[in-house]
């Protein structure tokens, strides 16, 4: 199938929204330390995984401060692509060429505050199942890694809900508007007060559209060009018509209901109203 709008809206979306929480709040912690061997049976045999404590890491190096890996050190000596290193950001973890399980890796990054998923699961579902571990940023007791695959808090959970197209010019012009939902699960009032306030502020801002193929990560979590930079990624296509947020609401659940129902994750909730001027078929 051929790429379509809706497609478009969710990739633009999901890279702008990291990208504001990241810079507007700073939203990210460098760290440094070990990388943990273990099994994993879902990976191609030719890799051997380490990995962090941490998921996600910062994949942006527009984001001033953070610090983007473009490599590990294994036994003292710095390994990067080159030497068969694959970075697998979005479980913090690197993948090392052939079977190497007795090596000590290290390594440098930046740890998102909060991750950012894409779900089809509605706001019920993601709060009330409560599937998600909690990768602490601020741990105790002894490190190891995390475990692949499975989506960890906090974090922020984005799907678009609706969509309709309403007539707004003469020769077809319409006027697309998408909403936008975002659940955020937080560890303490602070880290949620904290990402609603800066996106309450994002009424107004203006998003550039890209195309899926513009998404930086690989199918092994790495990036696909070596190096990503959403304001790189965006200049390009600045001339073009862009998605405008039209309006912002913000809300979350009292201390009662998220001790009932989200085991005692701190749960917000960020609805988006986004329009954009558009020829529907050219």
């Amino acid at each position: 199938m051929k790429e379509q709008f809706q497609h478009k809206i969710t990739n633009s979306f999901i890279l702008w929204f990291d990208n504001f929480l990241l810079t507007k709040g700073e939203a990210f912690t460098n760290k440094t330390g070990n990388l943990f061997n273990y099994t994993d049976n879902r990976l191609d045999s030719r890799f051997t995984p380490y990995g962090s404590s941490y998921k996600q890491w910062v994949t942006d190096s527009s984001v001033s401060g953070a610090t983007v890996p473009s490599g590990v050190f294994i036994d003292g000596n710095f390994s990067g692509r080159n030497d068969g290193v694959v970075l697998d950001f979005d479980n913090g973890r690197a993948l090392v060429s052939g079977d190497v399980t007795t090596s000590t890796v290290t390594g440098e990054f930046a740890v998102k505050d909060f991750n950012v998923y894409l779900t089809n699961d509605t706001e019920d579902d993601i709060i009330i199942e409560n599937k998600y571990v909690i990768n602490s940023r601020l741990p105790s007791g002894p490190e190891t890694n995390i475990t692949p695959y499975d989506d960890v808090v906090p974090a922020v959970f984005i799907s678009t809900t609706r969509g309709e197209n309403e007539p707004f010019a003469l020769g077809g012009l319409q006027n697309s508007r998408i909403n936008v939902n975002a659940v955020v699960l937080a560890e303490d009032t602070y880290q949620l007060d904290g990402v609603l306030s800066i996106f309450m502020d994002s009424v107004d801002e203006c998003f550039t559209e890209l195309s899926m193929k513009e998404y930086p990560i690989t199918e092994l979590g790495d990036l696909k060009d070596n190096t990503y930079s959403y304001t790189g990624t965006i200049s390009p296509f600045d001339g073009n018509d862009k998605f405008y947020i039209e309006k912002v609401t913000t809300a979350k659940l009292t201390d009662r209901e998220r001790n009932i129902i989200a085991n005692e994750l701190y749960v917000g909730f960020i609805d988006f109203d986004v329009r954009k001027a558009r020829t529907r078929f050219t």
